[in-house]
C-alpha cells in the first residue's frame, strides 16, 4: 500500500541536511549505496494558493509529480536541439555557497548525497545517482537578469546567499559537464518580486540582478510578451533541477487550465519536482518562456521500505501551477529598463498625482534614511497611504511606513495586504489638524523600493452616513461559519453598507480574514480575499428590506486572525 510521505519543509531547501555529506565531482559521479532518509530534509519549495510573503505556517503545501509517462530527459540525451540550447545557454540552478566546493576554480565539486541516498529511492527509480545540490531553478532573460519564483528568493539576505550556476547538467550517461567559477554568479539585488494575492491575481515571481553580465558566455531565453491566456491542450516544456538534480528537460506536458479570467497562472501536466520551482516553462511554438513553475502535487510516495515517484494519470491529480511570465516582465519594466524585455510593452501609465516613489536601505524599520512626504490635514480628515492596497501603489522587498505629526509618531505599519507591503489609514482627531509627514523605509536594515500612493478623504468620508467599527480576534471559525465576532447594525431599505478589514477608513487586519453579512438569519453578502487587499476582506450590500443586519467576522478555514472591521452605512 502506498502512503504519501509528509516531508518537513523550510523556506529555502537545503539538500545537505540529513545523514552526512559526500563529495561529488562536477565531472563524474559514482554510484553510492542507499540509506534511509531520516525525514529531516526538505524536498520542495512550492507553496499552496493561500500564502503571504512571511513564509511560516503554510496550510496548503504541494510539490510536483509525474503525469502519465515520465518524460524527464537528461540534456545530452534530448532530441530537440533548441530545448538543449535553452538548457545549456539559459538555465541556472539556484544553490547556496555551501552546496559546492570551488577551491579548484576550473573544476567545481558539488557537495551532498545522491538522489537515491537522500530520498531512500527504490532501485527501480530514475536518476538515483544524480547529485542534489540545487534548491530552485531559474532562467537567464537578459544579460544580467534571472527569472525565478518569488518564494525561491524572499529577501535581500536570501539574495546575498544565493548563487546561480550554469552548466549543471549531464554531458553523458556517467558524467557531468565541467563547471568552473566562470559559470557561477552571485545575486546582487531583487528588482521585481511578487508572492501572494495582489489585485486579484495569485502571483509568484522574482526578477533578480546578478553580479556581472552572463553574456556572451551564455544566452538569454526569449520571453512571451503577450498578456494572453495559454490554450488548453497546448504543449509545453520545462527545464530545471527537479529534486535538486542536474537539469532535466520535460517536453511531454500540456496546459490543463488557462485561468483566462485572471491571467495569473496556468495549470499544466509537467513532470516536475521540488527544486523545479522557478524553472522556465516554454511554449513549444517559438520556444519562448511562457511561465515560471511554482507549485504542484506531492513528489514521492512510500513503497514498502523505499520511496518511488508519485504517478498520476494525464487527467488525474491537481496539475502543476505555472505563473504567467507577463506580470513579472510588466512589473520589471515599471521599475527598470531593458531593450530586450521592455521594447514590446506599452509604456507604463503615469504615476498617480498623489504619490511618491522611493528606494531605501538601512532604514532600521523606517526610523532613519527614509524618504518623506508632507501633507496638510484638517480635523476629521482620513488619510490612507500605502505601498499596497490602494490603486497605483507598488513595492519590492519588505516596506515599512510611519506617520508623524510635530515629530511624534501617530501611526505605523510593516506588513499589510497579505504580504510585505504596507498600508496605513489614519483619521485626524479633533484639534489635531495640521502638517503630517509620511515616512517610507524598509523593515529592519533591508533594501526595498516602492511607490507610495495616498488619498485624503475630507471630514471622515461619512457623507452624512453612519460610520462604525469593532475589533475582533478569532480562530477555528470554519471560514466565518462559527465562533465569529458579531456586530448588529440597523439599515433602511435602499441604503448601502460597506464593511471590511480593508478598503474602509479605520479598517485593519492580521492573517486571513473572512466576513459575512446576515439579515433575519439569511446570508446576504460575504467575502474572503478582496481584490487588492491580499488576505483581507471587503464587501458591500444594498438593503432590500429595513431592519437589523449582522456582520460576522472570522477567519479563512480554521486559521487564526484578528483586526478591526469598519463599516459605513449610507
Amino acid at each position: 500500500m502506498r502512503t504519501i510521505i509528509s516531508w518537513q519543509r523550510r523556506q529555502r531547501a537545503r539538500f545537505l541536511a540529513g545523514i552526512g555529506l559526500s563529495l561529488v565531482s562536477a565531472s563524474t559521479f559514482a554510484l553510492s549505496a542507499c540509506i534511509i532518509d531520516d525525514g529531516s530534509g526538505s524536498i520542495g519549495d512550492d507553496y499552496g494558493d493561500k500564502y503571504d510573503d512571511n513564509i511560516g505556517d503554510i496550510d496548503q503545501t504541494h510539490d510536483e509529480v509525474v503525469y502519465g509517462i515520465d518524460n524527464r530527459t537528461d540534456v545530452f540525451d534530448h532530441g530537440d536541439v533548441i530545448l538543449q540550447d535553452r538548457a545549456i545557454d539559459s538555465t541556472v540552478a539556484l544553490m547556496n555557497p555551501g552546496d559546492f566546493d570551488d577551491s579548484n576554480p576550473n573544476d567545481v565539486h558539488f557537495l551532498g548525497q545522491s538522489l537515491g541516498q537522500r530520498l531512500n529511492l527504490c532501485t527501480s527509480e530514475r536518476f538515483r545517482d544524480d547529485p542534489t545540490a540545487a534548491f530552485c531553478s531559474g532562467t537567464l532573460i537578459d544579460d544580467d537578469l534571472v527569472l525565478t519564483a518569488g518564494h525561491c528568493i524572499t529577501s535581500s539576505s536570501a539574495c546575498n546567499n544565493t548563487r546561480f550556476v550554469f552548466n549543471y547538467f549531464r554531458d553523458g550517461a556517467n558524467s557531468l559537464q565541467t563547471v568552473t567559477t566562470d559559470d557561477i554568479f552571485a545575486c546582487t539585488s531583487i528588482v521585481a518580486r511578487r508572492q501572494g494575492v495582489s489585485g486579484g491575481q495569485n502571483l509568484d515571481y522574482a526578477v533578480v540582478r546578478i553580479d556581472r553580465p552572463a553574456t556572451p558566455r551564455f544566452a538569454p531565453a526569449p520571453v512571451r510578451v503577450d498578456n494572453l491566456p495559454m490554450s488548453v491542450g497546448q504543449p509545453v516544456a520545462v527545464i530545471g533541477s527537479g529534486s535538486g538534480v542536474p537539469f532535466k528537460i520535460d517536453d511531454g506536458g500540456s496546459v490543463r487550465e488557462s485561468r483566462s479570467g485572471t491571467l495569473d497562472f496556468f495549470v499544466a501536466t509537467t513532470d516536475t519536482f521540488g527544486g523545479n520551482s522557478g524553472s522556465g516553462v516554454y511554449e513549444l511554438d517559438g520556444y519562448t518562456v511562457a511561465g515560471i513553475l511554482v507549485r504542484g502535487e506531492t513528489d514521492y510516495v512510500s513503497n514498502g521500505s523505499c520511496t518511488v515517484v508519485n504517478e498520476c494519470s494525464e487527467t488525474g491529480c491537481g496539475g502543476e501551477d505555472i505563473t504567467y511570465v507577463f506580470p513579472a516582465i510588466e512589473h520589471y519594466c515599471s521599475v527598470a529598463t531593458s531593450d530586450r524585455l521592455c521594447g514590446a510593452l506599452p509604456p507604463p501609465p503615469p504615476p498617480p498625482e498623489d504619490s511618491f516613489d522611493y528606494q531605501a536601505r538601512d532604514t532600521s524599520s523606517a526610523q532613519q534614511n527614509t524618504v518623506n512626504q508632507t501633507v496638510v490635514l484638517n480635523d476629521g480628515d482620513t488619510l490612507e497611504f500605502g505601498t499596497c492596497g490602494i490603486a497605483g501603489s507598488s513595492f519590492t522587498g519588505d516596506t515599512f511606513l510611519r506617520l508623524f505629526r510635530n515629530g511624534v509618531q501617530v501611526a505605523s505599519n510593516d506588513d499589510n495586504c497579505g504580504g510585505l507591503g504596507s498600508n496605513i489609514t489614519f483619521t485626524v482627531p479633533a484639534g489635531q489638524g495640521g502638517a503630517y509627514e509620511m515616512r517610507a523605509g524598509c523593515f529592519s536594515n533591508g533594501e526595498c523600493n516602492g511607490r507610495v500612493v495616498f488619498a485624503i478623504t475630507p471630514d471622515g468620508g461619512g457623507g452624512g452616513g453612519e460610520n462604525g467599527a469593532f475589533d475582533f480576534s478569532a480562530s477555528n471559525t470554519s471560514s466565518a461559519t462559527r465562533n465569529t465576532v458579531n456586530e448588529n447594525i440597523t439599515v433602511s431599505a435602499g441604503q448601502s453598507v460597506r464593511f471590511g478589514t480593508c478598503n474602509v477608513a479605520g479598517a485593519a487586519g492580521n492573517g486571513d480574514t473572512f466576513l459575512r453579512l446576515f439579515f433575519n438569519g439569511t446570508e446576504v453578502a460575504s467575502n474572503d480575499d478582496s481584490a487588492g487587499c491580499g488576505l483581507l476582506s471587503f464587501a458591500e450590500h444594498t438593503a432590500a428590506q429595513s431592519g437589523t443586519y449582522q456582520i460576522r467576522a472570522g477567519c479563512f478555514s480554521s486559521r487564526t486572525c484578528s483586526g478591526t472591521v469598519a463599516y459605513v452605512i449610507e
